[in-house]
């Protein structure tokens, strides 16, 4: 490997950020940033639902959040998912011209980038 790892890697030493529990403008901004015309995941929700009926449904989804936080949840009920093929071209014929893409619950996929964008502030 011609790369010098620990040139780009730089270490921090406060990551307390990682603990704190989620704020209300997090989760309303990772909920916004949301692409509207995604496919619905095992929970039968798309992100335009999610979207169109925040004001209503917000709260159940700070509370689980707040829950995920405190360890209070049971992940493996949230972590399902669909795995489907998508077709690349008309017409495929081998199993290169699929792409495999996976479709994951509304909730995990807010708490996976809630996550993520807090490692990208130290990365």
């Amino acid at each position: 490997m011609l790369l010098n790892l620990d040139a780009l890697l730089s270490s921090h030493h406060n990551l307390s950020s990682f603990e704190e529990p989620f704020t209300a403008e997090e989760i309303d901004h990772v909920v916004a940033s949301l692409p509207s015309d995604k496919s619905a995941g095992p929970d039968g929700f798309n992100t335009n639902f999610i979207k169109k009926y925040w004001p209503i449904i917000k709260q159940d989804f700070y509370n689980l959040c707040h829950a995920f936080h405190y360890r209070n949840i049971c992940l493996q009920s949230l972590n399902g998912s669909y795995i489907t093929l998508v077709p690349k071209l008309d017409g495929p014929t081998k199993v290169n011209d699929f792409r495999p893409i996976s479709l994951l619950n509304i909730s995990m996929k807010i708490i996976t980038k809630l996550l993520g964008n807090r490692l990208q502030k130290v990365i």
